[in-house]
């Protein structure tokens, strides 16, 4: 009877085990790696570079917006090392959103917000 016993409490918790539903791991690849940085400014225009990996080739869309919303840029990208520059021009606007979300699957999306306030240097000399 022991046998029996030992036999169905060790199935019940080989089987309690197999069983149990594993939870997916939801971080996504380009969470971890993508960054928005900050290259310099011009007289009329703003750079920055938006860098991160996509092992997958997953189809992302990157979008900057302006703080009204306006759209100020948006393309669809497949680079597994996705590295590139932004010129956007200089506004009125005192903040950007970097939006890179996948195209197939709307549950990802990743947001940079970027406060941007520009001061000119002002030099005097004295004569």
């Amino acid at each position: 009877m022991s046998a029996i016993s030992k036999f169905t409490v060790g199935l019940a918790l080989f089987s309690g085990v197999a069983l149990t539903p594993t939870r997916a791991n939801t971080t996504h690849p380009i969470e971890k790696s993508a960054e928005v940085k900050y290259l310099g400014a011009s007289d009329d225009a703003v750079m920055f570079k938006v860098s991160f990996e996509n092992p997958s080739n997953t189809k992302y869309v990157i979008s900057v917006v302006d703080e009204e919303g306006n759209q100020l840029f948006q393309g669809i990208y497949t680079d597994k090392k996705f590295d590139k520059r932004f010129s956007l021009p200089k506004s009125g606007s005192e903040k950007l959103t970097f939006i890179i979300r996948n195209a197939n699957d709307v549950e990802f999306k990743q947001t940079f917000e970027i406060s941007t306030h520009f001061v000119e240097d002002v030099v005097v000399t004295r004569l």
